[in-house]
């Protein structure tokens, strides 16, 4: 009965806590998430604010320089319309000199040469300058237009990244109170199920306490009447009397069924004392008083139930002679002894060993050949109902 229900209870005890340790992580992926999504957004509205600055500083440089090109084109036209001027007058000049310096002709003819052919480059210089000026003019107004338009762009771009950290903003405070609540109506769950824990751990090992008292004063009450039927020498080789005239057999019988019944018992407090303080966390909800006492007195009936001294039983000595003469060969058959039982093993270990004849024979030997597959973590959802019907069963 223990190995058939074990799995399922344990399956149900553990599904909330598989299901609360999901939604954790799933949260936490999800805030995470939203958190570097917010993150890469405020560096993006960071970096178009920046470009819109450098964008605006482009557009001053680029005015600038189009009124130092215009202001540079207006000084230049009035240098060479002075230059014209002065050229044009000296070459009027020289023309009326000309009849009059027919000796200095050949070096006038020549310096007024040079003077047209400087006076021609200029005037090319001047249209070569006039045609650069207009396509800088042109290129910085077309550059200052989609300076302009990427402005434009670059605003309505951060207004909407605006919004949208907004929103995100407002989402991840919507879901931060939700994981607020939700953890607090899962730590209130936790509570509540710490305490249905302790008082299921008190019902139990309170039962262990009254079945153990009951059991120890048996057994002390045995090993008596056993120590009186010992002290008058009592055979009991005859194995075909009935209880009621062979009285030692059915005492030794029940001792030995008393003693199954306090080593199962010791055994699940042992269990139930594991499984309630293998969790640090869970020890800290069973810091109660009166499960602190239970097991003390658990502890205190331990010793009590040590310290009564296991008597000679005269079943266990036959069983081992029937044993000893099944293994025995035929050389050895006419000398056969007779054994004895050993009382040197004092430690309380070896005494709860020799108190419980045959492990695979008794209910605590089973179940703690069970309990051993399992760690303390494994069993966190036992039900100690079903323990507890098959302890009073064998009771």
């Amino acid at each position: 009965m223990l190995q058939n229900g074990r799995p399922c209870i344990k399956e149900e005890i553990n599904t909330p806590w598989r299901l609360i340790g999901d939604s954790f992580s799933e949260v936490s992926q999800y805030s995470f998430h939203k958190t570097l999504q917010v993150d890469k957004l405020k560096v993006l509205s960071e970096s178009l604010a920046n470009s819109c600055t450098k964008a605006e500083k482009r557009i001053m440089e680029n005015r600038l320089q189009r009124e130092e090109s215009l202001t540079f084109k207006v000084t230049k036209t009035n240098e060479v319309s002075i230059t014209e001027k002065e050229l044009e007058g000296e070459i009027s000049g020289l023309q009326k000199r000309r009849g009059q310096l027919e000796v200095e002709l050949s070096k006038v003819n020549t310096k007024l040469n040079a003077t047209i052919v400087k006076l021609k480059k200029t005037r090319e210089e001047k249209d070569q300058f006039d045609e650069a000026s207009n396509q800088i003019v042109l290129h910085l107004k077309a550059k200052e237009d989609e300076l302009s338009r990427s402005v434009a762009s670059s605003k309505v771009e951060a207004s909407t990244v605006r919004a949208w950290i907004n929103f995100l903003e407002d989402t991840w405070k919507v879901q931060s109170l939700y994981e607020e609540i939700k953890e607090k109506q899962a730590n209130d769950e936790l509570d509540r199920c710490g305490v249905c824990f302790v008082n299921l751990i008190k019902h139990h090992v309170s039962a262990c306490v009254d079945e153990l008292n009951t059991s120890v004063d048996c057994i002390k009450t045995f090993v008596d009447n056993l120590k009186i039927f010992s002290d008058r020498s009592v055979s009991t080789d005859d194995g075909a009397l009935s209880k009621q005239s062979n009285p030692r057999k059915y005492l030794e019988e029940e001792y030995l069924e008393t003693e199954k019944k306090v080593v199962a018992a010791f055994s699940l407090a042992d269990n139930i004392r594991a499984l309630a303080f293998s969790d640090p966390e869970r020890k800290t909800r069973l810091d109660d008083p009166e499960v602190k006492n239970l097991f003390a007195s658990i502890d205190r009936l331990r010793v009590e139930f040590e310290s009564v001294p296991r008597p000679v039983l005269q079943i266990e000595i036959n069983e081992k002679e029937e044993g000893s003469r099944r293994t025995r060969s035929p050389s050895s058959k006419g000398g056969g002894g007779t054994p004895t039982h050993s009382r040197t093993e004092s430690p309380i270990a070896a005494q709860l060993r020799t108190r419980l004849p045959s492990e695979s024979d008794s209910e605590p030997g089973k179940f703690d050949q069970d309990y051993r597959e399992y760690g303390a973590d494994d069993i966190g959802g036992w039900e100690f109902d079903d323990l507890e019907g098959e302890l009073r069963s064998g009771f």
